[in-house]
């Protein structure tokens, strides 16, 4: 999941850039990988951040009263190196400040739908490359590589796993769920609701009684022993995401 915030005093300048953000959000293959929130101002998003919200984009104004954006990156340094800055400002003075807190973009407004486009394409590149983590399996196509992201759910028949990628491809690979869980489950987003499937929870789209409904309109079961177990996994999966 790719999560931006956005924040800027101007409501023009922000109902601008919500308008080009649910834009991008539209033309990605999975619109709902993409979430984004809006804010009025600084005070409520370093708010959001300090109770446990997280983003990997902030789209930051600078020129904002009380609590500039500057003072917001400084302030968001203090617990996220991690999360890209992209300024948005009219401008240039602060440009030489922002290298201080290690701004990935200095943007003078207006801004353009090619070149937001375009930064967040770079951003959610360099994620994917940073968290590449996948295993390989032996198909009968040969060796593949099944990256962490791209696993949907995974189902045991027989002998064979059924790899279900979000892309529609199935691959089918002698093997056993237990060899699986050692190999994929040292990442929080697995969780077994049925003892012949694993799901990544990246892709649920909602959990039913005995059901489990999948972004790709796909269903896995859910037994009823795992049916408690399986709601709180995903609940504080949610929450920490």
């Amino acid at each position: 999941m790719f999560r931006i915030a956005i924040c800027d005093d101007n409501i023009e300048d922000l109902s601008n850039i919500v308008s080009l953000v649910e834009n991008y959000q539209s033309m990605q293959r999975e619109p709902g990988n993409i979430q984004f929130t809006a804010f009025h101002n600084a005070v409520d998003f370093i708010s959001a951040m300090e109770s446990g919200q997280q983003y990997q984009v902030v789209l930051l104004d600078i020129l904002m009263p009380h609590m500039t954006g500057m003072d917001v990156a400084k302030e968001l340094r203090r617990f996220n190196q991690d999360i890209k800055i992209i300024f948005m400002t009219s401008s240039p003075e602060y440009a030489v400040e922002s290298y201080a807190v290690n701004a990935y973009y200095y943007a003078l407004k207006p801004i353009w739908k090619d070149k937001l486009f375009l930064l967040l394409d770079q951003v959610i590149e360099e994620m994917e490359d940073t968290s590449s983590l996948g295993f390989l399996v032996k198909s009968k196509s040969g060796l593949t590589r099944i990256s962490i992201r791209s696993l949907e759910f995974a189902e045991i028949i027989g002998r064979t796993i059924a790899y279900h990628l979000t892309d529609g491809t199935v691959i089918e690979a002698v093997g056993s769920l237990q060899e699986l869980e050692k190999e994929i489950f040292s990442e929080s987003c697995f969780v077994k609701p049925h003892r012949s499937y694993i799901v990544n929870m990246e892709h649920i789209h909602t959990i039913q009684q005995r059901q489990i409904k999948m972004q790709s309109s796909a269903w896995v079961p859910l037994a009823k022993a795992n049916s408690k177990a399986v709601k709180a996994e995903y609940i504080a999966f949610s929450f920490k995401e």
